[in-house]
């Protein structure tokens, strides 16, 4: 009985954990694909100008150490925005600080023997770094990737404090109704997308690795296609769970049909929250023609309300 119990719990939230997962794999996404973007030439440029190694990794370092809901918290402040913008922005600093460092190591690892030869054999700087240092240099540079993934994932939970949804939805809301099962609920698919994500990176380097272009067999050349095609299928997979909004979808109002819908406005149980939805319902009541159902003191965290 209990097992039919906890089946059909996760069965009536399967839709919007579909689409908590998708809102989850876009922040990562987006985040861990900025912090590339950036991290990536920085750690070249570091490796290039030295003089301006220390000052740079030091404050990467520091945006590090500050606390997650307080960079949240912050960035929300500053944007006066809810929502994805201040969490990608946050997420996109903390992913800095592997990519980078992991980039300026694998450059500075490249033995100085191959470096050497490089030279030997006329290469420019240019050259150099586009067709030894980088190449060898990129299983270092993937980890840090795979790292800032993973982290990022993590941090991606606590999104939800500011609105920007994703699996951290359950969580909050699990946390506010002492609710185990909603707090698993996104817990481990948290867990699960990052071990995900974590083997799709691994398995893309694996079929990237110059020695699987060499070896022969349909078997080998199948397995090669399909590692590297992985990220492809993941990146689709996110975009479909995250526009099959169900609720972006039955929430839609048509226009001719405004008069014949009511407003149903929710709030906690504390003066702040009741003179807000008080001033929000009084709004909607005189600048247009829908009817607001009032529906206060609802308690600490987001409950079903309509």
């Amino acid at each position: 009985m209990a097992s039919q119990s906890l089946a059909a719990f996760v069965s009536e939230r399967l839709p919007e954990l579909w689409f908590r997962t998708g809102e989850h794999l876009m922040l990562t996404g987006s985040s861990s694909g900025a912090a590339m973007l950036i991290g990536i030439p920085l750690g070249m440029l570091l490796y290039r100008k030295r003089w301006f190694r220390n000052p740079a990794m030091g404050t990467i370092s520091i945006l590090q150490t500050i606390p997650s809901l307080a960079m949240l918290a912050f960035l929300l402040a500053l944007l006066h925005k809810i929502g994805a913008l201040p969490a990608i922005i946050a997420l996109t600093l903390y992913a800095l600080l592997p990519i980078v460092r992991n980039t300026l190591t694998g450059l500075e690892g490249v033995s100085a023997q191959v470096m050497e030869a490089a030279r030997g054999i006329g290469m420019t700087e240019g050259q150099q770094l586009r067709m030894v240092r980088i190449p060898l240099a990129a299983p270092v540079i993937v980890a840090g990737i795979r790292t800032a993934v993973v982290v990022g994932v993590g941090i991606a939970t606590l999104s939800a404090f500011i609105g920007a949804g994703g699996l951290g939805q359950f969580i909050n809301r699990g946390l506010a109704l002492s609710n185990t099962r909603l707090i698993l609920l996104g817990a481990i698919p948290a867990a699960l997308l990052a071990l995900l994500l974590d083997f799709t990176i691994g398995a893309f380097l694996w079929g990237a690795a110059p020695e699987r272009k060499r070896k022969g067999g349909s078997a080998q050349n199948f397995l090669r296609a399909a590692a590297l095609g992985m990220p492809v299928l993941l990146v689709i997979t996110g975009i479909l769970a995250y526009f099959s909004n169900p609720y972006a979808q039955s929430g839609r109002i048509a226009a001719d049909d405004l008069n014949a819908r009511t407003v149903v406005i929710g709030t906690k149980n504390f003066t702040e929250q009741l003179i807000l939805g008080e001033l929000m319902a009084q709004m909607i009541e005189a600048r247009t023609l829908l009817k607001v159902e009032r529906r206060f003191n609802l308690g600490g965290t987001i409950n079903p309300v309509g």
